[in-house]
C-alpha cells in the first residue's frame, strides 16, 4: 500500500538545506549577533519534521545525526556548530537515501488508489471484511501486478456470495458454508431466489426483488467464468484493462448488494419496496 510520499520528504530535506544555508552565510559575513528566538524554534520545527520522515524509511545515519542535532538545539550552541552539524545531517541522509529504493505509482493509479474510501463507500460499510482485499487488489491494479489484482479481487466478490447464500438459507449437510465451491453455493442460491420471486405477488416488491437477484446472480455467473476460475487455477494472466474492468464489475456488484445485505445477513430480506 502507498506508504511514502517523496514530496513531503524532499519538502524536510529542503528545509534543513535552506537552513544550514542561511547560517552558513551570515558565518561567512562573520554575523555575530546571537540567535532570534523565533528562528531558532523555525530550525527546531524543521529538525522535527525531517526526523518524522527520515524515520518512515528507516535512515539509520540519518537517525544517529539527528539525535546529535536534536541534543545540541536542547542547550546552548554557536552557529558555527550549527552549519557543522545540518551539513553533517544531510550528508548522513544522502548516504542513506543511495540504499534505498522505491515503487513508483503511476499519477492515474495512485488516485484510483486513493479514491477507495470514496468508490466503495457502501461496500467497506457493509462488508469491513473486505477492506483489506480491496484495498489489497486495488493496489496491485495501481503496481502492475494485474493478475494478482484479479485474484484479491475475486476474494470481495466471493465475501459477497456467501452473504447472498446466507440470505437465501443456502446450506450443505457436511462442510460450512465458507469451504463451499462456488459453483454449488451458486446453484443453490440461484434455485431459492427462484422459487422466492416466483412465489411473490405482481408488483413492485416482485420487481425489486426479480431484478436484485437476476442482477447479482448473473454477475456472480460472469465473475466465475471470466475471472475466478483461471486465476485460482493459473490458467491465465491478466492485461490491465482486464484488471481494472474486475475492479470496476465487483465495485459495482458489491455497492449494489449492499443496499440490501451485509455480512452478518442470516435472513431473508423482508422489505423490497
Amino acid at each position: 500500500m502507498m506508504n511514502f510520499s517523496y514530496y513531503s520528504f524532499a519538502t524536510a530535506v529542503q528545509s534543513v538545506a535552506q537552513d544550514m544555508a542561511y547560517e552558513s552565510y551570515a558565518l561567512t559575513q562573520q554575523d555575530a549577533s546571537p540567535f532570534n528566538e523565533a528562528r531558532r524554534a523555525g530550525i527546531k520545527n524543521h529538525i522535527e519534521y525531517l526526523s518524522r520522515k527520515c524515520g518512515e524509511l528507516l535512515l539509520e545515519r540519518a537517525d544517529a545525526r539527528l539525535q546529535r542535532v536534536s541534543l545540541m538545539l536542547s542547550r546552548h550552541y554557536s552557529r558555527a556548530e550549527l552549519v557543522q552539524e545540518l551539513e553533517a545531517l544531510l550528508q548522513a541522509i544522502d548516504d542513506d537515501i543511495r540504499l534505498e529504493y522505491f515503487l513508483h505509482y503511476r499519477r492515474d493509479k495512485g488516485k484510483i488508489l486513493l479514491m477507495i474510501p470514496g468508490d466503495w463507500t457502501a461496500t467497506l460499510a457493509a462488508f469491513p471484511s473486505a477492506r483489506d482485499e480491496i484495498e489489497e487488489g486495488v493496489d496491485c491494479y495501481a503496481l502492475e501486478h494485474n493478475t494478482a489484482c484479479v485474484f484479491h479481487i475475486m476474494r470481495v466478490a466471493e465475501l459477497g456470495l456467501r452473504a447472498l447464500g446466507r440470505e437465501r438459507g443456502v446450506s450443505f449437510p457436511k462442510i460450512p458454508l465458507e469451504w463451499a465451491n462456488w459453483q454449488n453455493i451458486l446453484e443453490q442460491t440461484e434455485a431459492k431466489a427462484r422459487a422466492a420471486t416466483r412465489a411473490m405477488s405482481a408488483g413492485p416488491a416482485k420487481d425489486a426483488a426479480l431484478a436484485f437477484y437476476s442482477g447479482a446472480i448473473g454477475q456472480i455467473h460472469a465473475f466465475k467464468d471470466t475471472y475466478r476460475n483461471a486465476v485460482m487455477h493459473a490458467r491465465k494472466r491478466y492485461t490491465e484493462v482486464e484488471a481494472l474492468r474486475a475492479i470496476n464489475q465487483v465495485r459495482d456488484f458489491m455497492n449494489g448488494l449492499s443496499s440490501k445485505i451485509d455480512e452478518k445477513t442470516k435472513r431473508p430480506i423482508r422489505r423490497w419496496a
